[in-house]
């Protein structure tokens, strides 16, 4: 290979540190808010403000929608910016104020007492909080590829990128409701009665929170340098077209595939874990943000060691060993005693491996892809390809608190508006709490083991792919010379 092949198949030098931990710092927002939203907004809807669950979870339903244009969009329009700022900074810079916003107004009672002007509110809240998480989450998801595309370099900055992600995550889960609850709450409780208390308690959290969140855009934006990598893409808007082109991307296809069912399977037990804590193992008040602190300080700290196994073992690999001792785990958990606290604890310390592996891996495996695509193309879309995942990881989500909501519903499971309070369950919905924490997301699991397996992209592929890319550049600058 020839030294201007060699310079175009590896980069300059290795990304610093300096570069990592800030490229890091960018999903603190992101993931502390939709960890909170995932965790507490449903929680929130149906035992604070009082919705029914089902009518909570068609709010949802109905935004994700909007996500379906909005995604790919901002992904879309990414790729072809061209400013003195790069492609991905000035959609961090503007959108970081909105985002916090939004993020708070999720979690203000306004004064209605209306089921259906309660969820027009809320619906619309979304909408815009939604549209303001693409715009900061988009690009940011992009630098992934675009930062380096190196194999194993991309699974360094997938593991810095989701350690902070884990760390937004264990400090959301474990305060986000002990501020609105034990601090804000019972702060106003004698003034202003239990209810009204309740809900201003976790509107303060939430713009507590929101402050955090707006930050790391803009250091990200202030201190990060984009790489200039050709060929820019400027081709007219065509999503139709685009569309058909990423998805006859066959290793996108299978990566996406696996990415849709990992976040999908951890939003199904995010999204139910609190209620089965509450609800069927009757944990103290306050253990299960112990519960959570520990599964995603495990998850923080072994981080490592999934960077590291993925070196080894390749990425593929590593995910289908992750997920088979997660499902497993998961299956234990659902078989906790009532009132047995220890054995939760020991189960959620085990789970921390499987859930951080679930969150690192997919990225990781999917950034790869972007090569294949400019191969065939001859265009570098990192925004597209980011704009299809930031969608399929909402729409993972959405499926998660459909599913659970309308399980729910269906068992008769009970509302109320006094928080984690204990209600007393029928036991169709406690044997639902049970399936849904630990035999539906095995079997979901099990799926995306096997989706997974048929997944192109290992290490010498990749390899193969950018030596050929390399030859094609190197044809491409000749030419301009000549």
């Amino acid at each position: 290979m020839s030294a201007g092949l060699a310079d175009q198949m590896m980069p300059a030098q290795p990304l610093s540190r300096r570069t990592k931990f800030i490229y890091g710092l960018g999903d603190w927002g992101t993931a502390g808010a939709t960890s909170a939203r995932n965790l507490y907004w449903l929680f929130f809807l149906v035992s604070v403000v009082g919705l029914h669950a089902e009518l909570a979870g068609t709010v949802i339903l109905v935004g994700r929608g909007w996500d379906a244009i909005n995604d790919p969009l901002v992904g879309t329009i990414s790729d072809r910016l061209q400013t003195r700022w790069g492609r991905r900074r000035p959609l961090l810079l503007f959108g970081a104020l909105p985002f916090a916003l939004f993020f708070t107004l999720l979690f203000v009672v306004p004064p209605f007492e209306d089921d259906w002007l309660l969820s027009i509110y809320y619906g619309a809240v979304f909408l815009a909080f939604d549209t303001a998480y693409t715009i900061v989450n988009v690009p940011y998801a992009a630098l992934t590829a675009e930062l380096s595309e190196d194999y194993d370099e991309r699974s360094s900055l997938a593991g810095w990128r989701v350690a902070t992600a884990m760390l937004a995550s264990l400090a959301a889960s474990a305060t986000f409701k002990l501020l609105a609850e034990q601090v804000f709450a019972s702060a106003l409780v004698a003034e202003f009665g239990p209810t009204t208390a309740l809900r201003f308690g976790y509107a303060a959290s939430a713009a507590l929170w929101g402050i955090t969140f707006a930050i790391p855009p803009l250091i990200l934006f202030k201190t990060l340098r984009e790489p200039r990598r050709t060929p820019v893409v400027n081709s007219p808007l065509r999503p139709w077209q685009t569309f058909r082109e990423v998805f006859n991307n066959r290793p996108f296809r299978i990566g996406a595939t696996v990415y849709l069912i990992s976040f999908a399977t951890a939003d199904v037990v995010v999204t139910v874990l609190i209620w089965f804590l509450v609800f069927y193992v009757r944990v103290e008040p306050g253990f299960d943000s112990t519960v959570l602190g520990v599964s995603l300080g495990l998850a923080f700290l072994s981080m490592p060691l999934t960077v590291r196994l993925m070196r080894r073992l390749g990425k593929r690999n590593t995910y289908i060993l992750a997920m088979g001792v997660f499902a497993i785990v998961l299956l234990i958990l659902s078989q906790a005693p009532p009132g047995n606290q220890l054995y939760i604890l020991a189960a959620a310390t085990v789970a921390g491996f499987g859930f951080g592996a679930v969150n690192v891996i997919p990225w990781a495996m999917v950034a790869d892809v972007v090569e294949a695509d400019e191969l065939k193309t001859g265009q570098r879309r990192e925004g597209i390809y980011a704009g299809y995942l930031v969608f399929f990881r909402k729409l993972a989500a959405t499926l998660a608190v459909f599913l659970v909501t309308r399980i729910l519903a269906l068992t008769g499971f009970q509302e109320g508006t006094t928080g984690g309070l204990f209600v007393e369950q029928p036991a169709s919905a406690l044997l639902a709490l049970r399936l849904l924490v630990g035999v539906v997301p095995a079997a979901m699991l099990a799926l995306a083991i096997a989706v997974a397996w048929r997944y192109p992209l290992n290490r010498e592929m990749h390899q193969a792919i950018r030596r050929e890319l390399a030859e094609k550049r190197a044809r491409r600058q000749l030419e301009r010379t000549t």
